[in-house]
């Protein structure tokens, strides 16, 4: 059921935009059940973890009534999650910020990173998933949705494609904050770890040249020269 949609993600929409982030991208109902299905699995591994025993008995509550409407968005009782909306972010390298200070990896995070979370900020709870060049949030409680501007995944239809995004400036903190910490477990990695993954690049360097990964580096070096190289 779920690789359905998975296919019509990787292929419409993740594969073109990774070559060309220029593009721009209509998609139909498998981008809302796409998104739904990756909140839904994020929300899942939080429970079978066990994340948020010690949260108040509201925002537990909160989580349950999310699960239950993602839930019936894949089985297609539902066209979309009503208040438990899915948000998506195209990502790119960065051309030029202000604000924040980041971290000198910021860009191989943003264009090459795979993680997921389970969020709370003050009365905000989202799931956060991480895919490459895509952040998919799944909302569990929002009550100033109007602080995210072009982010919202329509039920039925919409597009992909450059535009004008806004976000609280704590998302910004946020991402910044685990490229900081993806850095750090790069660095901690032992000697023998550090030898196979030299290994492995030295052996396909010519691939590496070619690939996503390589812009990424170069956009980091760009942006902040020797501090761009991990220190060991």
């Amino acid at each position: 059921m779920l690789s359905i949609s998975e296919g019509h993600f990787a292929n419409r929409l993740f594969l073109p935009y990774t070559n060309n982030s220029a593009t721009r991208v209509s998609y139909s109902t498998w981008l809302m059940h796409f998104c739904t299905s990756v909140s839904w699995r994020v929300l899942r591994a939080a429970v079978e973890r066990n994340e948020f025993q010690a949260w108040p008995a509201e925002a537990v509550a909160r989580l349950h009534v999310a699960d239950a409407a993602w839930r019936d968005v894949l089985l297609g009782k539902l066209p979309h999650a009503g208040l438990q909306q899915q948000h998506m972010l195209p990502l790119d390298q960065i051309e030029s910020t202000t604000g924040v200070g980041l971290v000198p990896n910021i860009n191989r995070y943003l264009m090459r990173a795979v993680q997921m979370d389970l969020c709370v900020a003050g009365e905000m709870i989202f799931t956060f998933a991480k895919l490459g060049r895509f952040i998919i949030l799944g909302f569990v409680h929002e009550p100033k949705m109007d602080r995210w501007k072009g982010t919202k995944v329509h039920a039925t239809a919409g597009f992909i494609e450059p535009r004008k995004y806004a976000v609280p400036g704590m998302l910004a903190h946020y991402l910044n904050e685990k490229a900081d910490k993806m850095a750090e477990a790069l660095r901690s990695m032992s000697d023998a770890q550090h030898t196979k993954v030299d290994k492995a690049f030295r052996d396909n360097v010519d691939q590496y040249i070619d690939s996503d990964a390589y812009d990424a580096m170069v956009a980091d070096i760009e942006m902040f020269g020797d501090a761009a190289f991990s220190k060991r």
